[in-house]
């Protein structure tokens, strides 16, 4: 009787490897696909970096020129800021033709972009800056475009407006044009009595008597955009901000450079502004539709005489953000979910049952096993 039990136990087990191995014969481990919290943030810095213990990084007090083919980490210009000004507008121009260029043939010249931009920069001091200083390259690298039904804007959602937009092949955001795009995450400042013109060393992130300096370029780029979008218009905002701060700002880019720019009249002017606000999937909401900031924007918006609508965590995003939240409890159930009407799909079952069947089987194990040694 005591070796009955024994197989008896022995099947039991045998049948819970099976199930398991079944189960793990499928499953390869995969890093979730995340946007490393930045959809919940502004314009990421340049100078950001997961290695930032692992460069060296060179001080104000270091004048010597770091861009000598070694690496070195500053707070300063970006080394080789021409020729990645360059590269990117030649790539943008010539491959990147699926945004809002496909119906023109028109190449504006690079060289020329470039040297609009430097003329400006080179040699002057950063904190003379103002908002008229980028005005001749803005006016030269948007000239006769516009961008209709497809402009998208963000505030504290960068990586996920970005990601969601295609990166200007399912809509266009400032960064996706071809004025910012050349800048993008690159830094830079221009120096006096220097042979190089540009300080490589250490720019200032903020001029004390003049804060039109900091805002100079992507105040004048975010007005610029604006006053170039036309129809409805997307804007994707944080409605589970841990900063402190509000949803909607007054003092934010969306409020100073861009609402106030959008066009009311003639045949390119905005017709509806569509909020659309993500709530993090790990995180309290903070705000919703119709509710504190943002129902002070929706009354901007309708007193400026245009239409808006609002919509909390559309389903097209809740995805993106999933992403970034894999572990969540909202997006675990999401998954299993989708989980299991993938597996209907590929295979006519779900192998979640796989997971139930291996549950029973330990479940039976411990409950039933002392009874069968009672008996046997």
């Amino acid at each position: 009787m005591q070796m009955f039990s024994r197989q008896i136990h022995l099947v039991l087990l045998l049948v819970l490897t099976i199930s398991i191995t079944n189960q793990q014969s499928h499953d390869i481990q995969l890093k979730p696909p995340n946007l490393t919290g930045r959809y919940r943030v502004d314009r990421p810095l340049p100078d950001s970096s997961e290695n930032d213990n692992k460069i060296a990084r060179i001080n104000k007090a270091n004048t010597g020129y770091p861009c000598n083919g070694t690496f070195t980490k500053t707070n300063g210009t970006t080394c080789g800021l021409k020729e990645i000004m360059l590269g990117r507008c030649y790539e943008y121009q010539y491959i990147k033709r699926g945004l809002y260029l496909s119906n023109t043939t028109e190449i504006k010249n690079c060289t020329e972009l470039y040297d609009l931009f430097e003329s400006e920069v080179r040699y002057k001091p950063y904190c003379n800056m103002n908002m008229s200083t980028y005005d001749r390259y803005f006016q030269k690298a948007l000239a006769g475009v516009h961008v209709i039904n497809r402009a998208m804007f963000w505030s504290g959602t960068y990586a996920i407006a970005h990601t969601y937009s295609g990166h200007g092949y399912n809509y266009i955001t400032l960064e996706d044009t071809l004025a910012a795009n050349m800048l993008d995450g690159l830094m830079w400042c221009g120096k006096e009595n220097d042979t190089e013109g540009f300080d490589y060393v250490s720019c200032p992130n903020n001029c004390r008597d003049n804060r039109w300096a900091d805002l100079a370029f992507w105040g004048l780029a975010s007005r610029t955009f604006a006053e170039r979008v036309a129809g409805e218009i997307y804007i994707v905002l944080n409605g589970s901000r841990t900063d402190g701060r509000p949803t909607y700002r007054n003092n934010s880019y969306f409020a100073e450079f861009e609402l106030p720019y959008f066009q009311h009249t003639g045949p390119y002017r905005v017709t509806k502004m569509n909020l659309l606000v993500l709530h993090s999937p790990d995180l309290p909401i903070a705000e919703k539709c119709g509710e504190k900031s943002l129902l002070t924007l929706e009354n901007l918006i309708r007193n400026a005489q245009f239409e808006v609508d609002c919509k909390d965590d559309p389903d097209e995003l809740i995805m993106l953000m999933c992403g970034d939240s894999w572990g969540a409890r909202e997006c675990q159930i999401a998954r299993k979910n989708l989980r299991r009407e993938w597996d209907t799909k590929l295979y006519g079952k779900s192998n979640a049952n796989d997971y139930s069947l291996s549950f029973v089987v330990l479940f039976s194990i411990a409950i039933f096993r002392p009874i069968i040694l009672n008996i046997f």
